[in-house]
């Protein structure tokens, strides 16, 4: 049966190129046990967003697979390293607008289905790797069976990563430590996935074949820059909010002239 050949084909190798999803997704679901505008649905949505960016691509990069390769999507797991330092910041200096109960739930809606999308296309370079080749060899109707079999087992893996936070033990745990644990989970995520991608030796041999000079040198030192730059300035950033908020504040001297006006009322 061709059509049994294929829907085999679709989740096997959704199976594969998504193992590691299951993990990204544990890891929303126990952000958003602390967070204010990251939730289940806001989860889902961005999943489902970012993997249909994944497929899109994937669609249309098989006609031009040799002339964009796969491997240089693996920088961009530098997204998630400052994602996870991002949080590390927000433990280390608070800001009144975080402590704030008042949320703008559109904008952080938005905000967090963007997050969650950006990291699951920067997840996908495997996805892509494997999809690629996957259709420019496939029939049209074949295709059509593959992306509505992907469709339905990513709602089956939101579900399975729910279920799994839902776990009375497993919630309190989280509800204690996510904080501290998520930003690491987001660097060693960033960390996986060039590793995974083969970015960096990919692009050192080229460097080496062209220049005298050590591609992983130029590499390690590129790259460190980058992150120091970066962190450099969501610190300025996290201190800056800070000030502000403090500036914001209304002194004492404030408060009590404002009762002193009340008592004349």
């Amino acid at each position: 049966m061709p059509n049994g050949n294929a829907l085999l084909t679709a989740c096997s190798t959704f199976a594969i190129t998504n193992i590691d999803d299951l993990f990204i997704l544990v890891t929303f679901f126990a952000e958003a046990t602390t967070g204010k505008t990251l939730t289940p649905f806001t989860i889902v949505a961005g999943q489902y967003v970012g993997f249909s960016i994944v497929l899109a691509i994937s669609m249309i990069g098989f006609g031009i697979a040799v002339v964009l390769p796969i491997e240089p999507i693996g920088f961009l797991g530098l997204l998630p390293i400052l994602l996870g330092f991002w949080g590390l910041l927000e433990l280390l200096i608070r800001t009144e607008e975080e402590d704030d109960n008042g949320v703008e739930v559109g904008v952080g809606g938005w905000r967090a289905i963007s997050k969650v999308a950006a990291v699951t296309v920067v997840n996908g370079g495997d996805n892509m790797g494997t999809y690629i080749p996957l259709f420019a060899q496939a029939s049209k109707g074949d295709i059509a069976i593959y992306l509505v079999a992907y469709y339905v087992l990513l709602g089956v893996w939101c579900a399975v990563a729910w279920l799994v936070m839902q776990q009375k033990d497993v919630l309190r745990l989280v509800e204690k430590y996510a904080s501290y644990v998520v930003p690491v989970l987001y660097m060693g995520l960033g960390v996986l996935i060039m590793v995974k991608s083969k970015c960096y030796p990919w692009l050192g041999g080229r460097i080496d074949a062209e220049t005298e000079v050590s591609g992983l040198v130029v590499l390690s030192l590129t790259t460190t820059a980058f992150l120091v730059l970066c962190a450099g300035g969501m610190v300025w950033f996290k201190l800056w909010q800070r000030r502000r908020g403090e500036k914001s504040m209304p002194t004492y001297t404030e408060l009590a002239g404002e009762d002193d006006d009340d008592s004349w009322k």
